[in-house]
């Protein structure tokens, strides 16, 4: 996740630069901080090859439904803009696929392949547009770290891979008093295909693709 990790680092070590030009007495002046209770779903494809021969290949399309906390803080450059980053500390978890493989040699014996994948440390840099009637639209920049976890009876594993996307998104934003607020907010991801190969035989590979997800959260943070 070191791609991540400095990307993050830029956008931080950027909103300090924009505090440093502000004065004192308004040092935190557009600062928020909240935490986001999210409930959603995602799909994608994916295709394992053997070898070379497109005979040996096999796709599979797969759907899940989660539900995931985040944190989340924010600057107000201006009226109309704000920037953020939100990261989500738990992992988002697909279920996991079992598959019965019928190998020559094995006495007839089936064997039994189990795969499943984390998202882990799921980052989001993004800005919000402020809209009329308290809407806003948002558009932001994912990158999240992809932990495979496999029993493979045929043998082998495969390694984690990053991978990265792209959302948009509206959302309602509901002022309190005291500088609180609470969000509604819709989002759709559209993510960059990931690919990885067996450690044990590098024939084999593992690509997923045509990944997208969409949520619907809530969300409760205070404004400084």
């Amino acid at each position: 996740m070191k791609n991540i990790k400095n990307k993050i680092a830029i956008f931080v070590v950027s909103c300090f630069a924009l505090f440093a030009l502000q004065t004192s007495a308004s040092a935190i002046s557009g600062l928020s901080v909240g935490l986001g209770y999210h409930t959603g779903g995602a799909m994608g494809t994916g295709t394992e090859k053997k070898s070379d021969d497109t005979a040996n290949e096999t796709e599979e399309d797969g759907a899940f439904a989660y539900d995931t906390p985040s944190i989340f803080v924010e600057f107000a450059a201006n009226d109309v803009l704000s920037l953020g980053v939100e990261y989500h500390p738990d992992a988002i978890n697909t279920p996991e696929n079992i598959n019965l493989q019928d190998t020559a040699g094995q006495n007839g014996a089936l064997l039994t392949n189990k795969v499943s994948a984390s998202f882990e440390e799921h980052t989001t840099i993004y800005a919000n547009l402020n809209m009329p009637y308290n809407t806003y639209l948002r558009v932001g920049y994912v990158a999240t770290n992809v932990v495979t976890t496999e029993s493979l009876a045929t043998g082998g594993a495969y390694n984690d891979a990053d991978t990265d996307g792209y959302q948009v998104g509206l959302g309602y934003n509901h002022v309190v008093d005291n500088g609180f607020f609470v969000r509604v907010e819709v989002v759709a991801t559209e993510y960059n295909d990931v690919s990885a190969t067996n450690v044990n035989d590098s024939e084999k590979t593992v690509t997923v693709s045509e990944m997208y997800g969409a949520t619907a959260s809530i969300k409760i943070g205070r404004s400084f």
